[in-house]
């Protein structure tokens, strides 16, 4: 019979047989195994050439039926026939995986990743998270060179499609996240000599990437956003005070809530972000607008009032070294600003006015958009928003600052706002410093 993916999701076991092999009509060797539970995988079988067990057949497994689309048919096809062609040759890649009796755990390859790769990425914080919610409950003790491909997409399915069974949606951009990540990781292994083989190089995944279109320049939206940000009704003060200034900066997220104090020069009114936290390992000089230079004053100013109270209550105070510190002075997580701001739009979206979901990403794109619809030149807001020039002159000559135009790009953001939000100029609620330029 040709297996298809119409044969795929009809398939059933046979009465009586704990497993079920139906071989493909079209590539020999291509099978679907079905077992009497109802799972199916793909799987090739080929006959050992060489070796003490040369004449032995072999059934590989692949990766599982997952029954979404024909896609998944004719990826495991080409792979089988692969691994068929290469067992002709003397190549038994799977006999090989199972040979494996010593080598480094995955637990371990992603301690020694962890400790001696991530910390110089600025995504170490989210690999983090990722390698302790995906990678360690399905891999901690397997060893890292058994990883096949077909693990790995048996990882990435439930996150990809969704899980019925946990009730879990279908989430393709972490799908897309987990498996950059496994491709670092492994990336790495090789590099360290901890594996020989890379389970995923040039595996994708199957849901098309499609880019966020998500900004908040509407009257509607950016009025919402105000009133969500004000002051701790909807979330933690410092974290509100955070999303505008990140706003009104055109600052990526963990730029903008990780800003220590020391980054500042309020004498000058700027903000350096240096070459270590910058996406593209350059210097970043951000002026400060009047309203940026406000909201740092009031959270200084609340910092202040805070070592008052405590220091007269007898207690003791630890300034952070944070501009917009977490609870015990620390910087905010991914994990947290993602939790803060969906509570804080749930309940936000109780009250009579609502506000479309948004992330905190969404803010850059949104500044950008404003910038745009309020005649900002492209190079102007390039400069504003960090974007790498690749021209020869840009990546070597030219080292200007640009701040008198960056400046004069983020008031007219800043102005764009207020006219939107209030433009008549008469809310007790929008609080600007007086209007500039």
């Amino acid at each position: 019979m040709h297996i298809t993916d119409d044969f795929c999701r009809r398939a059933k076991p046979k009465p009586g047989r704990r497993v079920t092999v139906y071989s493909d009509s079209e590539t020999r060797g291509f099978c679907l195994v079905v077992t009497a539970a109802g799972a199916k995988t793909f799987a090739a079988r080929y006959t050992l050439k060489d070796g003490p067990e040369a004449g032995k057949q072999v059934l590989a497994t692949l990766g599982p039926y997952l029954g979404r689309d024909g896609k998944a048919v004719a990826m495991f096809r080409a792979e089988a026939a692969k691994a068929i062609g290469d067992a002709a040759r003397g190549i038994d890649k799977a006999a090989k995986r199972a040979e494996v009796r010593r080598g480094s755990t995955v637990a371990q390859l992603c301690e020694r990743y962890l400790k001696e790769h991530a910390p110089a990425k600025r995504s170490a914080e989210m690999d983090r998270r990722r390698i302790d919610r995906y990678i360690l409950p399905a891999w901690r003790h397997r060893k890292a060179a058994s990883i096949s491909r077909a693990d790995v997409r048996t990882l990435l399915a439930p996150i990809e499609f969704g899980d019925k069974a946990k009730k879990l949606p279908p989430r393709p951009y972490e799908a897309r996240g987990v498996l950059a990540l496994v491709k670092k990781l492994f990336s790495f292994g090789i590099d360290a000599e901890v594996v020989t083989e890379h389970p995923c190089a040039r595996m994708k995944i199957a849901t098309p990437a499609k880019a966020r279109e998500r900004e908040l320049s509407s009257a509607h939206d950016l009025r919402a956003f105000w009133a969500l940000t004000d002051g701790d009704r909807y979330m933690p003060a410092a974290y509100a005070a955070a999303l505008r200034f990140q706003l009104l900066s055109s600052a990526r997220p963990t730029e903008a809530t990780g800003l220590p104090k020391t980054e500042l020069d309020l004498d000058a009114d700027e903000w350096t972000l240096p070459a270590a936290r910058s996406k593209n390992k350059r210097p970043h000089l951000v002026p400060l607008t009047p309203t940026l230079r406000a909201i740092v004053d009031a959270q200084l100013a609340a910092e202040t009032a805070q070592k008052a109270e405590a220091e007269a209550a007898g207690d003791e105070f630890t300034a952070s070294k944070f501009v917009f510190p977490a609870t015990r002075g620390g910087k905010f997580t991914d994990k947290c600003r993602k939790n803060m701001l969906d509570a804080a739009l749930e309940a936000y979206n109780k009250g009579a006015h609502k506000l479309e979901r948004f992330t905190p990403h969404d803010l850059r794109r949104t500044a950008e958009t404003a910038m745009a619809a309020a005649g900002v030149a492209k190079e102007h807001r390039d400069r504003v928003q960090n974007h790498v020039d690749n021209s020869v002159g840009g990546k070597h000559y030219n080292l200007h600052d640009f701040k008198a135009e960056k400046l004069a790009a983020l008031q007219t953001l800043e102005n764009y706002i207020r006219a939107k939000i209030d433009p008549k100029g008469k809310s007790n609620v929008v609080k600007f410093p007086a209007k500039a330029g």
